[in-house]
């Protein structure tokens, strides 16, 4: 090992624990449990992203993003089902436990939205790199807020100056990252792996804000029924997931061009570990991402959640051999700044989360 990557690797973990430094002090206010599910849900985003990319690179070559994506998506719907079924509950996860038409409103958007969130994003690691998929995925808050804002909540002059910061920060990275490619064969797969992470990016961000308005209506009172009642955390899984993994596999078996039949004869048992290993990150994630989302609401969920992206970016460089090039890098710190100039303008209105509540009201549901 070289001294310039060991001093490459310090910088990247320092940076990583700086980065927990720095979700403590911006949620302590809010209790020690709060901090550690979102701590814990930052970790569990890079180390789920990062199991993708050993599944789906060389030397397994595992380049079936519909099917693992179905996998994990099944791994929620089981653990739900477990849970609903020791509870003696179980209709929880079937449409008719809500209102058929809040289910058409609700639990159909998200169900769209998570196979291209999740999917799109496995092929756009693929093809453009854990880093870069990363940078733009700081997009999130901004777009998270711009899709909420059309759905009820207002945004500021200086948040919207903002997010066209941003967005002019997500061309550059695009343009720059096309740019550091010289063979035209390379440069159509970050063009396409480059279209696949702004279509995961839209699909997260309109799945997020469906969730947070199924588990706090009243903080969507423009536009929406605000008597709608609130649903907990499991049951808003147990309602959603399934469907999810019914389309990731539909598009998997369609679309994605995916053969089961030749995914499973790739199969070797330290690719089984790795894609078990997923799995449970992926477990895991989903349920620490939804109860952030419950105690945080939507946009600063996702702002805590771009975090990651520093932090998955700097261990691409340092242990992964990936590249930014330097418009990237500019691009990213516009991005950024984007960012922060959002956030001010959303600090200045005053509001809280309207998801906030306590640990118990996330599990319970309400009842009649």
């Amino acid at each position: 090992m070289t001294t310039a990557s060991l001093i490459s690797q310090v910088c990247a973990i320092s940076l990583t624990v700086s980065l927990f430094v720095a979700i403590y002090v911006i949620l302590r206010s809010r209790g020690l449990r709060v901090v550690l599910s979102a701590s814990l849900f930052v970790a569990f985003l890079v180390a789920t992203q990062l199991s993708v990319k050993i599944v789906e690179s060389k030397p397994f070559n595992w380049r079936y993003p519909g099917l693992l994506t179905t996998l994990h998506f099944s791994c929620v719907v089981v653990a739900v089902s477990v849970y609903w079924t020791w509870r003696g509950e179980p209709r929880k996860i079937f449409p008719w436990s809500i209102p058929l038409l809040r289910w058409v409103k609700t639990v159909v958007p998200v169900a769209i939205s998570q196979p291209i969130s999740v999917v799109f994003n496995n092929k756009a690691m693929v093809y453009a790199g854990a880093g870069v998929c990363a940078v733009i995925g700081t997009l999130s808050p901004v777009c998270t807020a711009v899709i909420s804002s059309c759905c009820g909540r207002r945004l500021t002059v200086l948040s919207w100056g903002g997010v066209i910061i941003a967005f002019f920060g997500a061309l550059v990275i695009s343009w720059g990252e096309v740019s550091s490619v010289g063979e035209a064969k390379h440069k159509s797969r970050i063009i396409e792996g480059l279209i696949y992470a702004f279509a995961s990016l839209s699909g997260r961000c309109a799945k997020i804000v469906i969730l947070d308005y199924m588990m706090a209506p009243l903080a969507y009172a423009r536009g929406l029924d605000a008597e709608e009642e609130p649903l907990s955390v499991i049951h808003v899984l147990g309602l959603t997931y399934p469907w999810g993994a019914v389309l990731s596999l539909a598009y998997a078996l369609t679309w994605g061009g995916e053969s089961p039949q030749k995914a499973w004869e790739q199969l070797t048992p330290e690719l089984c570990g790795y894609i078990a290993l997923s799995c449970s990150f992926a477990l895991a994630l989903n349920f620490l991402g939804t109860f952030a989302l419950h105690d945080l609401g939507a946009s600063a969920q996702q702002i805590v959640g771009k975090l990651n992206t520093i932090c998955l970016a700097s261990i691409s460089v340092a242990f992964l051999g990936e590249h930014l090039p330097v418009m990237v890098v500019l691009g990213s710190a516009l991005v950024l700044g984007g960012v922060a100039i959002f956030e001010r303008g959303q600090h200045e209105t005053g509001e809280d989360s309207d998801s906030d509540s306590d640990f118990e009201e996330s599990l319970e549901p309400i009842k009649p």
